[in-house]
């Protein structure tokens, strides 16, 4: 029996987590700092802005950076240009979303891109 399908991007973040750590991935996620303290006002890191919701390292298959989405939705400006200047340096970035669970999602964390 397979595991049900994600539906939201946090669901999508739980399991992805939970699969990767049993297959011996680190998992970092870093909470976005920033906070509105009231309309239109932030304090926080602003350079967090953007910066993809896990990245993960393996000894044999390397560092993946992934954000998440629900299906439907898209990155925001600050996301699309995170994906574009790590694409072009040369890291292994790519969107997540519920209708890639569990069939990529796991041949990604297995090596087989």
């Amino acid at each position: 029996m397979t595991a049900p399908h994600p539906v939201l991007e946090k669901e999508l973040q739980a399991a992805v987590m939970n699969l990767a750590r049993r297959m011996g991935w680190r998992v970092w996620h870093f909470h976005d700092s920033r906070r509105m303290v009231r309309p239109g006002v932030w304090v926080g890191d602003k350079d967090a802005s953007g910066f993809p919701d896990l990245v993960l390292a393996h000894p044999v298959h390397g560092v993946l950076f992934r954000e998440l989405k629900a299906d439907g939705e898209n990155p925001t400006p600050k996301q699309r240009d995170a994906i574009r200047d790590l694409g072009a340096a040369g890291a292994d970035i790519a969107v997540w979303r519920p209708a890639d669970w569990p069939v990529r999602i796991t041949r990604q964390l297995q090596g087989d891109a």
